[in-house]
């Protein structure tokens, strides 16, 4: 279709410890249904490439959050990027890949909103011997050494001090779904 733009969305909470379990094949139907054109998802965790012709990309979340639950009686929080958003959010990482050790990642926790001003100092007051983080728009980029599930910079931790939805990945799984996203234009 004429005029669609391609959108990532990112589910939080599905298919972890065998809790909301949603198979990516009815996944990708329910995104079908739900009016959406190629629709391709990556791993199980909830990460959706598609197209549409609508813009707004909260209406596109509260969209799949309302045909999930109808299909799956359960709730989800779902963030929606334009695969542009997303591309810029990845390309913005601060810290240096190629400095990584072995047992090193990153991961970008994405939030739905920027965060007010007031709220950020709480960020940078979260301590850790090992891990850094970094704020830039709405995305947090975190350093982590030990593991993620190790460090307080999680998921949880985040939106506790900043007061805004959010969701994580690896910089892997985003610049997967950069590179999955690109294949959904064409």
């Amino acid at each position: 279709m004429t005029g669609e733009k391609v959108y990532i969305a990112l589910l939080r909470g599905i298919n972890v410890g065998g809790n909301k379990v949603i198979l990516m094949a009815d996944l990708k139907k329910v995104f079908e249904e739900s009016g959406f054109s190629n629709v391709k998802t990556y791993i199980q965790s909830g990460n959706i490439a598609f197209a549409s012709e609508k813009e707004n990309t909260t209406e596109l979340g509260e969209t799949i959050k309302a045909a999930i639950k109808d299909r799956f009686k359960f709730d989800v929080g779902v963030l929606v990027l334009g695969l542009d958003e997303l591309e810029k959010i990845v390309k913005k990482n601060p810290f240096n890949e190629n400095k990584l050790k072995a047992d090193e990642r990153i991961y970008l926790t994405i939030l739905s909103k920027k965060p007010a001003k007031d709220k950020v100092p709480g960020l940078y007051r979260i301590r850790s011997d090992t891990d850094e983080s970094e704020l830039i728009d709405r995305a947090v980029y975190v350093l982590c050494r030990k593991g993620y599930s190790k460090s307080p910079f999680n998921n949880n931790s985040i939106e506790r001090v900043l007061q805004v939805y959010a969701t994580s990945r690896n910089l892997e799984t985003m610049k997967k779904l950069v590179e999955i996203g690109k294949r959904t234009k064409a």
